[in-house]
Parts: structure tokens; sequence; C-alpha cells
């Protein structure tokens, strides 16, 4: 039978892409890294693990075992974490996962704060489209998400922490326009995020509002990224519609221009979420506290300003 040793080996050459990056973090040698994995391979009588001198692929089989050895680690550490709380003990792991907005302008800077007053627990933060998140949080891969729309699912649980506001943007020059309707924003060439982004579907909510059919859009081009979008909207591909948080760089150097939509203002809430039925460990408690008591922070700013 595989062992948990073999497939904390397993799971951190996939997650580093290398044997080397696995062992540094496992203290563990290179050979006897490799020599984990091989056992695994062995025991199981399947290749996991495609391997040539500069990549490190998944097979197959590979990619389903991954799953289900992330599973069974995320269990054991689930376990470690009740009895260290027990114990008293005030470290551990905390995993996150957020959606691009929130996981690159917004939870860099509360992870900074909470890392200074809790040093004793170990952060990792995955950033994926909102619907991703979502999967990981439905898995139980990831403690506490942080996404850009909300979600529907009995099994997870959604708190508004604050509120994102989205700008139309459009290339400089003699032909760019300051304000357009509704109708215009439908009727002009689109460079959008993918489906399952946050941003997107807040976007096409908002303009089925208006009436707007979202298949019916002229979408030129769609992008994995919010920094990809920008530079397509530079070099005058068309509009689009990005956080102000993402867009506030560009703008100010007026690499990019913002668009006014009469008649229509987008603003979505960045949503924490989490699995209601994952056991929530001393990390996961204490940085809901962290970002509560951030949260309580910015209502009182905005209601003494």
């Amino acid at each position: 039978m595989f062992n948990l040793r073999q497939l904390k080996a397993f799971v951190a050459v996939v997650e580093k892409k290398s044997f080397t990056k696995a062992a540094r973090i496992l203290y563990m040698t290179q050979p006897a890294i490799s020599a984990q994995i091989k056992a695994l391979e062995e025991r199981l009588e399947i290749q996991l693990l495609e391997r040539n001198d500069k990549n490190i692929m998944l097979t197959e089989a590979g990619s389903i075992f991954y799953e289900e050895a992330y599973k069974i680690i995320s269990l054991y550490d689930g376990f470690v974490d009740i009895i260290n709380d027990l114990k008293g003990i005030k470290r551990g792991k905390l995993c996150l996962a957020a959606s691009t907005i929130p996981g690159e302008y917004v939870l860099p800077k509360i992870i900074g704060g909470f890392s200074k007053i809790y040093p004793g627990i170990e952060l990792s933060l995955k950033i994926a489209d909102t619907g991703m998140v979502a999967d990981m949080l439905l898995k139980r891969t990831v403690d506490v998400g942080m996404i850009g729309a909300p979600i529907k699912d009995e099994s997870l649980h959604l708190e508004e922490f604050l509120k994102d506001e989205l700008v139309v943007i459009s290339a400089p020059g003699v032909d760019s326009v300051n304000e357009l309707t509704v109708m215009d924003l439908a009727e002009s060439d689109l460079v959008l995020r993918e489906a399952e982004s946050g941003t997107r579907m807040v976007f096409l909510k908002k303009l089925k509002e208006h009436g707007v059919d979202p298949k019916k859009l002229r979408v030129v081009m769609e992008l994995g990224s919010t920094r990809a979008i920008i530079t397509a909207v530079e070099n005058g591909l068309g509009l689009s519609m990005v956080s102000r948080l993402a867009a506030a760089d560009a703008l100010k150097l007026g690499s990019i221009r913002e668009v006014k939509i009469k008649g229509a203002t987008f603003e979505r809430p960045l949503y924490l979420a989490w699995n209601r039925n994952k056991h929530q460990s001393h990390g996961t408690k204490a940085f809901l506290r962290h970002v509560e008591l951030l949260k309580c922070e910015l209502i009182n700013r905005g209601t003494e300003s």
C-alpha cells in the first residue's frame, strides 16, 4: 500500500513542477523524492508522470490520481489542525484561492498583515477564475476563497467583503469617445475575459438588465487575464470592462481611457467564500476574524468620511 510520504512527494512534484523544488520544501534529497515517486508508481502499476530534461507532465492517470491525493493530504492536514487546536498549538497551514482581481489586488495586502500577526501559519494562494475557485472550494482543496461573482450552491457560504467598481475602457486617440449608451457599448467590438470570469458574469448580467442579449455581442477576443485585456485595449482591439483596481495604473499613465456609460453604473461585491462542510482549522478561523476586523475598519472609515 502507498503511504502519506509518497503522496506528499507526488503532490509536491506536481505543484512545483520540479523534483528539486519538491525536495527542498519537503526537506528531502532529490534522489529520495525520485525514489518515493518510483515506489508509488510501482505500487499502483501505472505511470503517473512523464519526465524529460526540461518538463514534468502528468499522464492521464496522474491527473486523476493528483486530485485524489491532494484531497487525502488536505484531509490529513485537517486532522492535524484539529489536534493542534486541542493542544493549543497556534500553527498550521492555510490554503486560499481567489479570482484574478481579489487575488492580485486585494488579498496580498490582507495576507501581509495576517502573516505579521500569525507568523506560525503557513499560507498559500492560488489564483484562478471564479468558476475554478468555486470548484476548489466544493472539492475542499482550499480553505477560503474570494470571488467576484455570487455562486449558488448550498455547500458554499458567501459573505460580501467590499465593493469593486467596474469601468469601461478604450484606447486613447482622436476616435475615442468619452461617453456611450448601453446599446452603443453592446454594438462595439469587445475584448472580454473567459466565460467563468466573475467580471464577465457581472458585465453580462448588467447588460441583460438593460435589455441587451449577450448572445448578440461582438466579442472579438477572449483572454485569460485582466492584464492581457488591458494590453489588447491599449492596442485598439476593442472596448472592455475591467476592475478599476486593475485599470488604475494604465488610466493614470494615459495608455487607456475610461468611457462613461449613460444611465448605467457597474459595481459588484467581492465575496469571501468557504465550504460549510469543511472543518475550519485554527488558521481558517483566525483568517476569517482578521478579514472581519478589516471589513469593520473599512465600514467605519466610510461612515466617518
